[in-house]
C-alpha cells in the first residue's frame, strides 16, 4: 500500500476524507491530491414490533427529518455565497463552518463519500440523490449485489468492502461479501476495494483476492485497488498504473500480489522530483 484514503466515521457528517502517501513528514508532503465530505446516510431499522425497534424507528425518522432542514439550508447558504462572492464590493456574510463543508460539495469543488450497506438504504441514497447535482461516491454498499440494476442505472462509482466480512443477513450465502464487488463490475459499475480498517490496511490484496476467486476475476480485482481506485478518486492521470507521467508510487514483490506467500521486496514513492525507496535492508532517497 502506497496510499490510503483517510476517512472519519462518526456521525452524519463526520468531516472530510483525504488521500494520503505513506511517506512525509508534513501534511503538505503527505497529501495525494484528492479530499472529499463523508457523509454517513441515516440507516433503516428492522421493525420486529418491540419497543427499542419503535424508539430507534423514531431516532431514524428523526435524522432524515433533520437531514432534509439541514441540506435546504445548505443549498439556501450556497445559493446566497455564490451570488456574492459575483460582486466583489458585497460583504460577506459570517462564516457557518457546517454549511459551508456543504458549499464545496454543492459548487462541485469537492465530492461527497456516502457511506450506504443494506440495500434498503442504497436505494434511500439513490432516491435522495435523484434531484440533487453533485458528485458522489457510494461506499461501503455491502448489500450493493441486491439492488445492482440501480446502482448502475445512476451510473455511480463505488467503494465497495471490506470483502473479507460476514453476511448482512443470516439466511445469505455464506459468500455473498465475497461475490459483491464481483457481481457489481459485471454489472458494467466501476468499482474500487476497501479494507475499511484502520491498522490492517496491508490486508488489502487478500480482499481483492478473494473477491477475484468468487467471480471478478484476477484483472478485475487488480484494476479494483489500483487504476479504478485512481479514477474515482479523479487522480488516474497520476496513480494507479504503471506509465510514463505517472507518480512513481509502487512496490516490488517475488510474485502474485494476491498470494499470501509473496513476499514484497520494496517499496517506491515519489515526490517534488525525489524517488524514495526502502527495502528491507535499507532506505534512501534519489532526485530525478
Amino acid at each position: 500500500i502506497t496510499s490510503t484514503l483517510s476517512v472519519p466515521s462518526s456521525g452524519l457528517f463526520p468531516g472530510q476524507a483525504v488521500l494520503i502517501d505513506l511517506f512525509g513528514y508534513t501534511p503538505k508532503q503527505m497529501y495525494a491530491g484528492f479530499r472529499a465530505v463523508k457523509f454517513n446516510y441515516p440507516s433503516k431499522p428492522s421493525l420486529t414490533g418491540s419497543t427499542f425497534d419503535q424508539q430507534r424507528q423514531k431516532r431514524y425518522k428523526d435524522n432524515v427529518e433533520n437531514l432534509d432542514k439541514f441540506w435546504s439550508d445548505a443549498e439556501a447558504y450556497h445559493e446566497l455565497v455564490s451570488t456574492l462572492k459575483a460582486d466583489s464590493s458585497t460583504v460577506m456574510p459570517a462564516s457557518n463552518p457546517q454549511l459551508e463543508a456543504m458549499h464545496v460539495v454543492l459548487s462541485k469543488s469537492m465530492p461527497m463519500i456516502i457511506e450506504a450497506n443494506q440495500a434498503g438504504d442504497i436505494e434511500a441514497v439513490l432516491e435522495w440523490l435523484e434531484e440533487k447535482d453533485i458528485d458522489v461516491i457510494l461506499s461501503g454498499v455491502n448489500e450493493g449485489w441486491r439492488v445492482t440494476d440501480k446502482i448502475a442505472e445512476k451510473g455511480y462509482l463505488v467503494i465497495a468492502g471490506p470483502v473479507l466480512s460476514y453476511p448482512t443477513r443470516s439466511f445469505d450465502r455464506y459468500d455473498r461479501p465475497y461475490a459483491n464487488a464481483g457481481i457489481m463490475a459485471k454489472a458494467g459499475i466501476k468499482v474500487a476495494l476497501r479494507t475499511n480498517e484502520q491498522e490492517n490496511a496491508r490486508n488489502l490484496p487478500y480482499h481483492a483476492a478473494f473477491a477475484a476467486t468468487y467471480g471478478m476475476g484476477k484483472e478485475e480485482a487488480l484494476k479494483a485497488v489500483t487504476i479504478n481506485a485512481a479514477e474515482i478518486l479523479g487522480l488516474g492521470a497520476e496513480l494507479g498504473s504503471l506509465e510514463k507521467g505517472r507518480r512513481a508510487n509502487l512496490f516490488v514483490c517475488d510474485g502474485d500480489p494476491f498470494e499470501t506467500k509473496t513476499q514484497t521486496h520494496a517499496t517506491c514513492l515519489s515526490e517534488d522530483g525525489k524517488f524514495h525507496l526502502k527495502t528491507a535492508r535499507a532506505s534512501f532517497t534519489m532526485s530525478f
